[in-house]
């Protein structure tokens, strides 16, 4: 597309008061040669988010805690939009430089791009392993690339490469209005983005991913809340593509101790002396566990939803 008239941003909130100031400041600062559009669809903060959002020139909207779904929720604030493309950004993604909205932008020249994502740079407090993790993922590349099926079938892939071709990112993304009217983000508490990967490839769209585009962003999460989301993230990837990393329970005794003989002492070589080191092979050794379970465990609640009539 030629150089946009508008872009719009669409950040849905909770509870996001540590991070949304600046994810804002950094925004209304962006470069850019367009009018900037941004929507707050906030789902029942109880901190300064409504307070931190009311000092930007947006426009806030709100929603009840029990409405906020990861698919329509976005949907809603799309619809509330007039830009386009439409960047989607997380509450804790924070803009890496004064030119994210024009990088991101930038893909969409090609006629088939349905949706750009960017890239991903850990925060300075990101445990050394998740660093290495994130940087090691597609949304850590440094080189651009590009994605289409072409004549491919998604059946003819294994499960990894299914999903690996379908990636696209929600904490960092944009998508070309024309495509999301087609189809729009489903209802999902989990993956809604790369369910939407998967339907715009298999509709003969592009996805492309723009290293260019970046934010700062990382978690460190305690590690029940990891088993949570990774139990919840494989359920998904099980649904969509077939993919278990853990199918058997005997294979979550081999993942914990793979996680023990690699990932504990890569902390330990790497990860700051004194408390912290401590602190992070703690966090190491729970995660051991906390992982493989969790995926094994999504895999298991999925094949269960299968077959229950």
């Amino acid at each position: 597309m030629p150089t946009p008239e508008c872009v719009s941003v669409v950040i849905p909130t909770k509870d996001g008061a540590d991070t949304l100031g600046e994810l804002l400041a950094r925004l209304f600062e962006q470069k850019r040669r367009f009018d900037l559009d941004v929507v707050v669809i906030d789902s029942g903060s109880r901190d300064a988010t409504l307070e931190i959002a009311a000092r930007h020139p947006l426009r806030l909207e709100r929603i009840a805690p029990r409405e906020f779904d990861h698919g329509e929720t976005r949907n809603r604030g799309i619809a509330m939009t007039r830009g386009d493309p439409i960047v989607l950004l997380t509450q804790d993604a924070i803009p890496a430089d004064e030119s994210l909205l024009e990088n991101i932008a930038r893909p969409f020249d090609d006629v088939c791009v349905a949706g750009v994502y960017g890239r991903q740079i850990p925060r300075p407090d990101c445990d050394v392993v998740r660093r290495r993790q994130l940087e090691g993922w597609l949304t850590g590349r440094l080189e651009p690339a590009r994605v289409e099926l072409g004549g491919t079938s998604l059946d003819a892939l294994s499960p990894f490469e299914r999903y690996e071709r379908c990636v696209f990112d929600n904490v960092c993304s944009a998508v070309r209005r024309s495509v999301w009217e087609r189809i729009p983000f489903r209802r999902a508490a989990f993956g809604e983005d790369v369910a939407w990967g998967r339907a715009v490839l298999e509709a003969g769209f592009a996805i492309a991913y723009e290293p260019s585009a970046a934010v700062v962003h990382s978690h460190r999460r305690p590690v029940r809340e990891e088993y949570r989301r990774e139990r919840l993230s494989h359920r998904v990837l099980y649904e969509l593509f077939g993919l278990a990393a853990v199918p058997r329970r005997r294979d979550v005794a081999r993942g914990v101790l793979w996680h023990l003989r690699n990932e504990v002492p890569y902390a330990w070589r790497h990860a700051p002396r004194g408390v912290e080191r401590w602190r992070q092979l703690a966090r190491m050794a729970g995660l051991a566990l906390a992982v493989p379970l969790g995926q094994h465990l999504g895999v298991a609640d999925a094949r269960r939803a299968r077959s229950d009539p």
